[in-house]
């Protein structure tokens, strides 16, 4: 069976950001697998403009330059894993936006949260449930939620624990079995 492709999008811009390290810490891990060809979607790199284009995402008519390339980049995975934040109960602003940006490209597809804040980031991936179900995703019921993800950094590494290792290879088992499934089911319509 053909490697599925998963986008892994770093959810927070901030400078001394924490979601960046355990990105990488995920990309490490489902590298070592060899059902998957992993890509990392910094978000910060990515600068995506608030969104602001003339027409609506799901009317697929995408005019602005970033808009278009955004596309063509989310609609190439066959699955997500979002690192998300919690900032202030909720999901970050810039993960919204980037969710927002465009529409088809994420339908049809799982997706699953890796996720740190308070409350180990429970209320981001509440309302990214809500969000990415409304988008036509297929939100995973598998999710990391980190406690105290701050004592586990190491500058630009994050150490995750054994704990912490098996909940991820937990949620790449989840994400194999849906991708496949939905990748199949994608290529029957």
């Amino acid at each position: 069976m053909a490697q599925l492709r998963i986008s892994v999008l770093v959810g927070s811009v901030r400078e001394g950001r924490i979601s960046l390290p355990i990105a990488k810490w995920v990309m490490d891990r489902i590298g070592a697998r060899g059902e998957f060809d992993p890509e990392l979607l910094d978000l910060a790199e990515w600068n995506l403009p608030m969104f602001a284009e003339p027409n609506p995402p799901a009317t697929g008519r995408y005019t602005g330059e970033k808009q278009r390339a955004w596309a063509d980049r989310i609609g190439a995975a066959d699955g997500y894993i979002l690192v998300a934040p919690e900032y202030n109960h909720g999901m970050s602003a810039v993960l919204k936006n980037a969710l927002d940006t465009v529409y088809a490209e994420w339908g049809r597809k799982p997706v699953a949260f890796v996720a740190h804040g308070g409350m180990g980031g429970a209320r981001s991936v509440e309302q990214l449930r809500q969000v990415t179900a409304a988008m036509e995703m297929a939100p995973l019921s598998a999710a990391v939620h980190l406690q105290g993800a701050a004592k586990l950094r190491d500058g630009d590494r994050f150490n995750a624990g054994e704990i912490e290792d098996r909940r991820l290879s937990a949620l790449f088992d989840e994400l194999l079995w849906w991708g496949n499934a939905l990748k199949a089911a994608r290529q029957g319509d």
